[in-house]
């Protein structure tokens, strides 16, 4: 009953990255980031690499997430694709096709090449188009198109995290409802909602920019430990993570700021937070 009861209250949120260097084993400036939230305490804060265990951070990451110890874990990654590039059979049918995909030589996901000519197989599009999901225009921010293939490329970021997705092997909100769902996240777009700096607040020299974020977090009833917020301080990235957090909260308690697209069967909805 006690793990039930601390499950319930347990919120994951998880800066992602479709890159290669952030998932090694030693990484001198991380951008793959953990955050827990316990009910209105921020009780952990680290990066993939802090996880405990001998695999490579993408497999502790997954076990972390296998074992459902939290009511939700949010990623800041999409889920799925526009509605005209998903296979016969929606969204779990991609999932089985990304598992089924090639694993990159230097990344422990597929390239976003694989993932980008699996889209035009489906749906031929012209490559210097950005195509969207519902739910990216709608979520107030602006966000990287996932079958993007140009400079700044979205598709490393999808594939990768339509991998975890697959792997992980969880529910994954809004398609299911249940303790220990994924969900996805879109910190800039939160803090959009919120009427926060939602951009720019990553430069280094940003530092009053996301004191000014902590401090509203804080605001909202977020008890942060000094080193965390030094954390938080020092990297937009640990930052991005507790914001993800809560679009946990958000899907778990019903507490949305948007309803979901009409597209959400096949497209996934991005959970905002009121």
């Amino acid at each position: 009953m006690q793990l039930r009861l601390m499950s319930e209250a347990r919120f994951l949120g998880i800066d992602f990255s479709g890159g290669s260097s952030p998932w090694k084993a030693t990484c001198s400036r991380p951008t793959v980031w953990i955050a827990t939230l316990e009910a209105f305490r921020l009780t952990e804060l680290h990066p993939v690499q802090a996880l405990p265990g001998d695999e490579p951070p993408f497999d502790r990451l997954i076990s972390l997430l296998r074992e459902g110890r939290y009511r939700a874990a949010a990623i800041d990654a999409p889920f799925s694709l526009p509605a005209a590039h998903l296979p016969d059979g929606g969204h779990v049918a991609l999932l089985k096709s990304v598992a089924a995909m090639p694993i990159a030589d230097d990344r422990p996901f597929p390239r976003g090449q694989t993932l980008y000519d699996y889209a035009q197989a489906i749906q031929p599009f012209d490559p210097k188009t950005k195509i969207w999901r519902e739910t990216e225009k709608r979520c107030g921010a602006l966000a990287r198109s996932t079958l993007w293939h140009g400079a700044r490329p979205g598709t490393p970021f999808t594939a990768a995290c339509l991998t975890l997705l697959a792997r992980a092997q969880r529910p994954v909100w809004p398609w299911k409802d249940a303790p220990g769902m994924l969900v996805e996240a879109f910190p800039a777009a939160q803090l959009r909602a919120w009427d926060l700096p939602n951009a720019g607040y990553s430069l280094p020299e940003e530092k009053p920019v996301r004191s000014k974020i902590i401090a509203a977090l804080e605001h909202r009833g977020l008890d942060i430990h000094p080193s965390y917020r030094k954390q938080m301080l020092a990297s937009p990235d640990a930052l991005d993570a507790v914001i993800a957090a809560f679009a946990g909260r958000a899907a778990a308690n019903r507490q949305l700021k948007h309803e979901r697209p009409h597209t959400w069967r096949l497209e996934g909805a991005i959970a905002i937070h009121q």
